[in-house]
């Protein structure tokens, strides 16, 4: 394990062996998760750069699974939030 340090603004340096393995480039973007006091850092890959990759992928509903997951969120989200706006008053 390596360890990295916080800069003032909460930037961090992946360091270049990393980097260069999963080609990580300036401007790449990244999914961050925080679960149980662990931060995960993943690079964001397109969908279309994975077709051919498995024979049973389809992208339609594959795209169509995320659209629905991303609006299954959000209306959590906004539940929560109403739910804190009635608690808070």
């Amino acid at each position: 394990m390596q360890k990295i340090r916080m800069m003032r603004k909460g930037q961090v340096v992946i360091p270049a062996r990393i980097r260069k393995k999963l080609d990580i480039k300036e401007g790449s973007m990244l999914a961050v998760e925080e679960a149980e006091g662990v931060i995960k850092l993943m690079p964001k890959v397109k969908l279309r750069s994975l077709w051919g990759t498995w024979p049973e992928l389809d992208i339609e509903t594959i795209s169509k699974e995320i659209i629905e997951d991303r609006e299954r969120e959000e209306e959590i989200e906004k539940n929560r939030e109403k739910k804190r706006e009635q608690r808070d008053g």
